[in-house]
């Protein structure tokens, strides 16, 4: 299966995800889109080495038109996958804004009936995550969040609530 995996800004659920990431390797075709914010966070959290063995398209490298994001309209992915993926990521896809490289490449994955999985940072009204530095702390998410994930899952979007249920999720679409 040909991946499309996208990395937002988030330390939350980062860890997981690269581990998922690195166990599918194998199994499946991956290719990393990496938002600019996913780059710095990567860096911060010590993994952007580990993301750097797969395939790469870097936010920081593209036009401002976001040209790999038409390889969802060619076909060249079965399936997009963002973990973590940020309130903010997901509040652009859900109302349709396309103004950074994984909002541009989600909706043009939609358009063109590409599956897209969501794994949400702010999945429920209380999360637990971990900074940096190891430090525990908790997060509310707002109610807006929680409605965006909502509608998302109404219009056939797979929102899961963590990296390590992808593996089962992408059975759906062999």
């Amino acid at each position: 299966m040909r991946v499309a995996w996208g990395i937002s800004g988030a330390g939350h659920l980062l860890l997981e995800s690269i581990e998922v990431l690195e166990k599918l390797k194998d199994k499946h075709e991956i290719k990393i889109f990496l938002s600019s914010a996913g780059e710095e966070v990567a860096r911060m959290y010590g993994v952007l080495e580990r993301i750097g063995s797969f395939p790469l398209v870097r936010e920081s490298k593209q036009g401002h038109s976001f040209p790999s994001c038409g390889a969802f309209n060619l076909g060249k992915f079965d399936v997009f996958v963002i973990s973590p993926a940020t309130s903010n990521t997901v509040a652009k896809i859900r109302l349709g804004i396309a103004d950074s490289l994984l909002s541009c490449c989600a909706s043009q994955a939609l358009k063109s009936r590409v599956p897209l999985i969501l794994i949400p940072t702010d999945s429920k009204p209380v999360v637990e995550t971990k900074a940096p530095n190891g430090e525990i702390f908790k997060i509310y998410p707002r109610k807006i969040d929680l409605e965006h994930l909502e509608a998302l899952r109404k219009e056939g979007v797979v929102v899961l609530d963590h990296p390590y249920d992808v593996e089962k999720a992408l059975e759906r679409f062999l």
